[in-house]
């Protein structure tokens, strides 16, 4: 198996104070997430677990925390490997029911460190996923997943939002269950049910 580290390729856009001295990669963000979610490298193989860090195409449903397979490894020019900064691959994805589909490299713009102005990342918009933690997962939706529901649960909802971004039971596995995590210490609130139930029965 090849593994390819991908780096990435940062400019200034628009700066409000002269650099001088300084070297572009000081003033850039270390924190991913200050980079508009795009890492400074990455390395990727055929067969790796990626996930989306970005936006693609929402009326297609690609979007940020869709998770796939890497299928195939395009790089430009006919290269085998990056040679320059600018010669950042392409990457076909299987997205399970929700197809193949190529992803590109893409240009986010961000904030520089110390007030410089703005700088510009391009870089493949993909993290590598093996695991995920619960809140990351909040509003996608996943053909199989292990659900840890353990004693380390520390949220009421957590369970609910675990179990619930399955597309069904049939691709849920359970890796440990703690059932008092589940249903808490804290009674239901009885007037609130009973509202709920007026409600509908009014509807």
């Amino acid at each position: 198996m090849t593994i390819y580290t991908i780096k990435d390729q940062d400019q200034f856009i628009d700066a409000t104070r002269n650099l001088g001295n300084k070297d572009l990669d000081s003033i850039i963000p270390d924190d991913i997430y200050r980079t508009g979610g795009l890492p400074k490298i990455l390395k990727i193989f055929m067969g790796a677990k990626v996930m989306l860090q970005s936006n693609i195409d929402l009326a297609k449903g690609f979007f940020n925390g869709n998770m796939g397979f890497i299928t195939d490894i395009i790089w430009p020019h006919f290269l085998r490997d990056q040679v320059y900064d600018t010669d950042i691959s392409s990457v076909r994805i299987d997205f399970g029911s929700d197809g193949i589909h190529l992803i590109k490299p893409i240009p986010i713009q961000f904030l520089a460190k110390y007030s410089y102005g703005t700088a510009e990342r391009r870089m493949l918009p993909l993290i590598l996923s093996w695991a995920l933690t619960v809140h990351k997962r909040q509003g996608c939706r996943v053909d199989h997943a292990v659900v840890y529901l353990g004693s380390r649960l520390f949220a009421a909802g957590q369970a609910y939002v675990a179990l619930s971004r399955g597309r069904s039971l049939d691709g849920i596995r359970l890796e440990e269950l703690d059932c008092s995590k589940l249903t808490g210490s804290i009674p239901s609130n009885g007037e609130a049910l009973d509202e709920m139930i007026r409600l509908r029965d009014i509807l």
